[in-house]
């Protein structure tokens, strides 16, 4: 293991002799728990403590700072307020659109992942739900009862051209996202 990491070690800083140096901004959201807008419909009043409209200028600001962003949402989205709820009881039919994930693919996220509150509405709405993504999910400590496989994507890689410092495009390979197998829930 000892010379295997020692020849990992020295390819990678013979290849980044010749690198590009690429910033790369990443941006978050986590448990919007479906406020999208900047509204308390427990109280019935406006307010300025939550809602993705109120993030989403934000993210355009911080968009707008560097040439190379990615937009990453890390899940509870799609539980927890009353818009949730009445999707949930309206139920999704072939087609529909969630309102967060009309939501999210205005802001043009890179990649999502799920959290546990994803799972309160069971799995026949959740993939109902992520149909209408127009990015895709990662997660790889969902495991099929019956397949033993992942019931999700476990990992995404994807190529993405990026501008470096000098101004020049160029080939980021291997964009690696996921969620760490720690738990097997057994679903399925």
């Amino acid at each position: 293991m000892i010379k295997f990491s020692a020849t990992l070690l020295a390819t990678l800083i013979a290849a980044s002799v010749n690198a590009a140096t690429v910033d790369l901004r990443i941006m978050e959201t986590t448990d919007l728990h479906s406020n999208m807008m900047d509204f308390d419909y427990y109280k019935d009043t406006a307010t300025e403590k939550f809602g993705l409209v109120r993030t989403a200028s934000l993210i355009n600001d911080a968009r707008n700072e560097v040439k190379n962003s990615v937009l990453v949402d890390n899940g509870d989205l799609i539980q927890g307020s009353p818009l949730a709820d009445y999707m949930s009881a309206k139920g999704l039919k072939a087609g529909d659109v969630h309102p967060v994930y009309k939501a999210l693919n205005t802001l043009d996220y890179t990649v999502g992942t799920l959290g546990n509150h994803e799972f309160n509405y069971g799995l026949d709405y959740l993939k109902n739900a992520l149909a209408g993504a127009k990015f895709p999910y990662v997660n790889a400590n969902v495991i099929d009862a019956r397949t033993k496989q992942p019931m999700f994507t476990p990992y995404l890689i994807k190529d993405t051209e990026v501008v470096d410092k000098d101004g020049k495009k160029t080939d980021a390979e291997d964009w690696l996202y996921w969620r760490r197998a720690a738990a097997n829930h057994g679903l399925g």
